[in-house]
């Protein structure tokens, strides 16, 4: 299979060479290969490589834009861990067992500036189906949300991944974390979890990276490798190219982190270059096993939201039912137009509990709330919350309001603390672990 998508990139080469002396010469979005996208101008297309020139990183030295593209491709595959999941899945596709296939991240894997239909996800998706399924079996579903770290993501991974029970799951919030404890926590926590839900799911790791350079992928790197997980660092790939001058930034994005058409080809393509690699890898003897041990910690192990669907406010006070967020409709929102400030008031059973609400940036409407936690012990906790902040886009996010070593019965008590009676707030839902 890799010397089939070297003759594919080889064969697009040609045809982009020959298109720049044909009138007329197009090609075609619907390929079942994984062709190297549009080259940057000034690049060369030289068709005379063959998969033996670039069979040794150490030995061969790139001399084209194609031969550059291939090692960029080689160089993006951090590691295949343990490919048994991933072999048996591939094994079930040619078969013709239908396959789900999961991905989760933020607003890259939801696909901002590319749509649903031209993002990485789904040209991830189709290629497997078309080069490993039998066309028709294999299921997307795209649970990308802009703006979502991994602390967000590992309370969405239930309703939004697990309920479709994956066979596969794409984990890609590389510059949408920050890199303190509470971001490896909550990233190892959506591992475990999955792990823990089916060891025989593939999970596979996926690191971005940001324009100025940013990324999380030193720690993910380390929990992949701890847990001995596949991972794909678009990262590196793209960073081999910039240094090489083979690539600019804006060849693959047209903003300062998400990819364009062009640059979710790309990704496309590496992450293809996986598949194709992990298909001729050997077995391990040992399957996919989940160490008992945690490399940080359990903090962000099961967790689960509720909601306006699954829960009801025992006073609603001055907040309405309803919020505004895409996958979260199910919220509470205080109108700065109320006419008091009465508190919206629920009783919620867990052992760790955590706030859904939406943030914004400092010229939105949205103001701060006290919220008071009353334990079953008694113990009583005022929390100040500010739906402000200066890296708000309008997304949801999340925040710590209890923790406790035994599950337990919290009254909670929500009120726009004084000064910003006249702000909008919206609580989306909680998040708890039990």
């Amino acid at each position: 299979m890799l010397k089939k998508l070297m003759k594919n990139i080889l064969g697009t080469a040609l045809v982009l060479s020959l298109c720049l002396s044909t009138v007329g010469c197009g090609g075609s979005d619907g390929s079942t290969s994984s062709p190297a996208p549009d080259s940057p101008a000034g690049s060369t297309a030289d068709s005379s490589v063959s998969s033996e020139d670039v069979s040794s990183e150490e030995e061969f030295t790139p001399t084209t834009y194609e031969e550059y593209y291939q090692m960029m491709l080689k160089k993006s595959l951090v590691s295949t861990g343990n490919p048994n999941n991933m072999l048996d899945v591939i094994k079930r596709a040619k078969n013709g067992e239908q396959i789900t296939m999961a991905y989760i991240g933020g607003s890259i894997t939801e696909g901002i500036s590319a749509g649903p239909n031209a993002c990485y996800a789904k040209l991830t998706s189709e290629y497997f189906a078309e080069n490993f399924g039998t066309g028709d079996n294999v299921i997307h579903v795209n649970a990308g949300l802009s703006g979502t770290p991994s602390m967000l993501g590992t309370f969405r991974l239930e309703r939004d991944v697990l309920v479709h029970d994956p066979d596969v799951v794409f984990i890609e919030f590389a510059v949408n974390d920050g890199t303190d404890l509470s971001y490896q926590s909550a990233y190892e926590g959506i591992i475990r979890t999955i792990c823990e839900k089916d060891p025989k799911t593939a999970v596979v790791l996926l690191f971005s990276i940001t324009e100025d350079g940013y990324t999380a992928q030193d720690y993910m790197k380390t929990l992949g490798e701890y847990y001995n997980l596949p991972m794909i660092s678009y990262a590196d790939g793209l960073t081999y190219m910039f240094e090489n001058g083979q690539m600019t930034w804006k060849d693959f994005s047209s903003d300062q982190s998400h990819p364009n058409g062009n640059g979710h080809k790309i990704v496309r393509d590496i992450i293809a270059y996986y598949f194709d690699t992990v298909a001729e890898a050997e077995r391990y003897e040992k399957d996919f096993t989940l160490t008992p041990i945690y490399l940080i910690n359990d903090s962000y192990v099961n967790c689960h939201i509720i909601e306006g669907d699954k829960l009801t406010a025992d006073e609603p006070g001055s907040w309405k039912v309803g919020s505004t967020i895409n996958t979260f409709k199910n919220g509470w929102t205080f109108d700065g137009d109320a006419e008091n400030n009465a508190p919206l008031k629920f009783t919620v059973e867990a052992k760790n509990l955590y706030l859904l609400f939406k943030e914004n940036g400092l010229n939105s409407n949205l103001g701060k709330v006290l919220v008071k936690i009353t334990s079953e012990d008694g113990e009583v906790n005022d929390i100040p919350v500010n739906g402000i902040t200066s890296g708000g886009w309008g997304d949801p996010t999340v925040t710590l309001l209890k923790i406790s070593p035994k599950k337990q019965t919290y009254t909670v008590e929500i009120v726009m603390a004084e000064g910003f009676e006249d702000k909008d707030f919206e609580v989306l839902g909680f998040g708890y672990t039990l």
